[in-house]
């Protein structure tokens, strides 16, 4: 399918054509008034201009606190699992890179994780392209751009009276197919605007050096770089938390009398007691193993695993650290 065209006007219908079928999450402002994916309300315009959102998608998809199983008397049952679509619009490109990544570990490998998988199944990501992408956004250094459809289903880039819709996956072509009473082709030059405007985007993008970062790291295992990192860092797990591809978990169980629930929590490998062995052992006593330890995963492991590394640049852990630690400044220093 080609490029579509949908107005502005078109746009509210579609969304509403969705929430018949499905939950349906857009860009707004949550009740601290931070820009967030919340449920629109009904004749309200949706944000095409907004900073990106400070937590990731992530959350749609594995959930914080996940509740896996619930056991009574002796008996263990799986939860109730929504059957509904849920499309996610606006979603920026970097993120829907992110979960194409998560896709990789919890759907593409060889043992599919189930409770994620489910989820999957149920969610349409439609991306907005970046128009002003933030001095902190890296995108382009780690693979993807303001323009890139990498995780989309279909890749919206807004114009002055209306958006131009890219379908990226048989999922995405399907959808606009069913609201193709609201779209039409979009013209050649509605196409060109698009792209000027992706590429007018990519040149505020700032540059990290990333070549042969996994190279440069295999031979910096003991660089001074970690310590000088490790003792600004605070442990609070700030990055893990809002970064969209960081996944490591927990899984415990609430019990109380004969009633409980299996969970899985987000885990962070910042935290001392994330690698804590019952014996008292600690691999990674310090901030300085537990801070290479997570750029290592980053751009060494994750480059040698799946090819390329499993930060998508959306500048949310450099944003949101309370002690400024700026995860560029560490990979241009590394092997230097």
């Amino acid at each position: 399918m080609t490029d579509q065209w949908i107005t502005f006007a078109n746009l509210d219908r579609l969304l509403d054509r969705l929430r018949e079928r499905g939950e349906v999450y857009a860009p707004g402002k949550d009740e601290a008034g931070d820009f967030a994916l919340i449920e629109p309300r009904r004749g309200e315009p949706v944000l095409l201009e907004y900073r990106n959102f400070r937590l990731s998608p992530k959350e749609f998809l594995m959930p914080h606190n996940q509740t896996l199983l619930r056991f009574k008397d002796g008996r263990a049952e799986e939860p109730e699992w929504p059957e509904r679509e849920m499309f996610l619009f606006g979603v920026r490109p970097c993120d829907a890179r992110a979960i194409q990544a998560l896709d990789e570990v919890f759907v593409d490998g060889e043992s599919p994780d189930p409770y994620y998988a489910r989820r999957r199944a149920r969610v349409t990501v439609i991306a907005l392209a970046c128009r002003r992408p933030m001095s902190t956004c890296f995108c382009r250094s780690v693979g993807g751009g303001p323009g890139d459809g990498a995780g989309a289903d279909v890749l919206a880039v807004a114009l002055e009276e209306g958006l131009v819709l890219r379908p990226r996956t048989a999922k995405g072509e399907q959808l606009l197919a069913s609201v193709a009473d609201l779209t039409k082709k979009a013209s050649e030059a509605a196409t060109e605007e698009a792209e000027a405007q992706i590429h007018a985007a990519e040149d505020q993008v700032m540059p990290v050096p990333m070549d042969e970062v996994a190279r440069r790291l295999r031979d910096a295992y003991e660089s001074p770089v970690w310590e000088a990192a490790g003792r600004k860092c605070l442990g609070c797990g700030t990055c893990s938390y809002l970064c969209p591809t960081c996944y490591c978990f927990d899984i415990t169980d609430e019990v109380r009398g004969g009633d409980g629930r299996r969970v899985r929590t987000w885990d962070c490998c910042a935290y001392r007691l994330f690698t804590l062995h019952g014996s008292g052992h600690n691999p990674r006593p310090t901030p300085r193993e537990r801070w290479r330890q997570r750029i290592m995963h980053k751009f060494r492991y994750a480059v040698e695993n799946h090819g390329h590394p499993f930060c998508v640049g959306c500048g949310r852990c450099i944003r949101n650290c309370p002690a400024s630690l700026d995860l560029r400044t560490v990979l241009k220093e590394v092997g230097a």
